[in-house]
């Protein structure tokens, strides 16, 4: 009990509270923007973090989390324009909610699914990631490679609508990673000379580039066009728009659904909260009885989207703590961000670090609680938020790029790799290729690439121990599993244009 009364008195702390509620504003506020997502929120916030303990470090970034995604859900209920693409699929019913005057019905609904969604997911990670760690503290290091290998596969294979654009930039991100000292001789490789690359590429301006430049370039090809609010919230019928004993009773099982497909999407690296949503909506609408009032205003919709979305919060921690794997991007740059701090996920955490592990827990506990109080009372300054000028805000967000790259190491080289990864982020976005695979493999080839020489180096160049590893096969055959169902969406999405072409481009989702 001591490192859970310790990492309790820790955030209870004045300074690491104020923190913390900083955090779910700022997070709330960011996610209902459009353009301006949580992995740009937590990437700009990661240069802050070097400055601080650990343990405010991790409310900051947790807390921006958490929020965001819900914040999400109200310009995709206002706008018909999601705030982040986690809430893409609360616009089929929220929208149309809001056209009937009943846009703050919607966004209590939504509230409530987040709410529910947040809490599934913290509890399921607190039963099984301390068991997951625990079976893998039996790995050798070749468990260890096949395991980083099997994620290579899953992210590239499983993140995005193509398997090849998936597997491009989980290839990208690996060479990316290959910058730098070799990790078992310490002779340099693709530095072309340049010292300030011995040590690598540095993270913190590679994921600001990848996600808040990248759409700051994305912005400006638009002209920094601006949305105005198309509902409005004054005037409508406050009975109507009461959350009933029939409502709660009507999105309780959709709710329950949802939250289990969000944890299990949450568990499987690099996939995503978006995925979970979509996939969570079309699993309540096959579960009605009465699915044509989907996509009309239905309370089960949006409750079904955002319980799945925010349910993978908590989920991604599953992998990121017990095996050091990222479930996601946001989880990707928290694991970075505490790499910085010089603590290192994965099965030993929970011997060694036991308090960082009990300080994760409280914040996504505590932040969740801090998200239904302040999404409950701030609606209305939360749909203001809407109409901020984006020709003022975007400006705004590069200079805290220009300055968060700089202050990690105060390097001039490190703002050329933001300015590059901001340039490649943009061309991803702009071809379909999705940008989670390249950072999160970015993280984990430095640990594969050593724990496969180490696996070598102890049979002597024999790549026999993997032919013969029951952890190893298993993996391969999941993969190929994967690789088929993948293949074969593929091959139906080119079959699809043929017979209606009209449809081309409707998958651009």
């Amino acid at each position: 009990m001591d490192p859970l009364l310790q990492a309790l008195m820790d955030i209870a702390q004045p300074a690491t509270m104020l923190t913390l509620v900083l955090s779910v504003v700022v997070g709330l506020v960011i996610g209902a923007i459009p353009g301006l997502s949580v992995n740009i929120a937590v990437a700009l916030a990661v240069p802050l973090t070097i400055f601080m303990p650990t343990t405010q470090a991790l409310v900051l970034l947790i807390g921006l989390y958490g929020s965001g995604i819900f914040g999400g859900s109200v310009s995709a209920i206002l706008l018909n324009a999601p705030g982040t693409p986690a809430s893409a699929a609360t616009i089929f019913d929220g929208f149309p909610m809001a056209q009937q005057g009943l846009a703050t019905k919607a966004l209590r609904i939504s509230l409530i699914a987040s709410l529910f969604g947040a809490v599934f997911s913290v509890v399921l990670l607190i039963l099984v990631a301390p068991e997951l760690a625990g079976f893998a503290l039996g790995f050798g290091p070749v468990e260890i490679a096949s395991l980083l290998l099997f994620t290579f596969f899953v992210i590239g294979i499983l993140s995005g609508a193509s398997l090849a654009k998936g597997l491009l930039s989980a290839a990208v991100g690996m060479v990316l990673a290959t910058v730098g000292s070799d990790p078992m001789l310490g002779t340099p490789r693709f530095t072309f000379g340049q010292t300030a690359l011995m040590d690598g590429l540095t993270y913190v301006p590679l994921l600001v580039g990848l996600f808040a430049l990248a759409e700051i370039l994305e912005e400006a090809t638009r002209g920094f066009s601006q949305r105005i609010g198309k509902v409005s919230l004054s005037g409508e019928d406050r009975e109507a728009n009461r959350i009933t004993g029939k409502d709660m009773k009507l999105i309780a099982f959709p709710m329950l659904r949802a939250s289990a497909i969000g944890s299990a999407i949450g568990i499987l690296p690099g996939i995503g909260a978006t995925i979970a949503s979509f996939l969570a909506y079309g699993d309540a609408k096959r579960a009605a009885r009465d699915a044509t009032r989907f996509g009309k205003g239905d309370v089960r919709g949006v409750a079904a989207s955002e319980s799945a979305n925010n349910a993978v919060v908590g989920a991604t921690f599953i992998p990121t703590l017990a095996l050091g794997i990222p479930g996601d991007a946001v989880t990707a740059i928290l694991l970075g961000a505490l790499v910085l701090q010089g603590v290192t996920p994965g099965p030993l955490i929970f011997v060694m670090n036991p308090g960082i592990v009990y300080t994760i827990y409280l914040a996504l506990l505590f932040s969740t609680v801090l998200m239904a109080v302040f999404g409950f009372i701030a609606v209305r300054p939360l749909a203001m938020t809407l109409r901020i000028p984006k020709i003022y805000l975007m400006p705004c967000v590069a200079l805290i790029c220009i300055a968060g790259a700089y202050v990690a190491r105060n390097n001039i080289v490190d703002v050329w790799v933001m300015f590059g990864a901001g340039i490649l982020g943009f061309v991803f976005n702009r071809t379909g290729v999705p940008v989670a695979p390249l950072l999160i493999t970015f993280i984990i080839t430095r640990p594969f690439e050593e724990a496969l020489r180490q696996a070598l180096t102890r049979s002597e160049g024999s790549f026999a121990p993997f032919l013969t590893n029951p952890v190893t096969l298993s993996l391969a055959a999941l993969v190929a599993v994967f690789f088929a169902l993948a293949l074969r969406r593929d091959l139906k999405k080119r079959a699809a244009p043929a017979s209606t072409p009209s449809s081309e481009g409707s998958n651009h989702g």
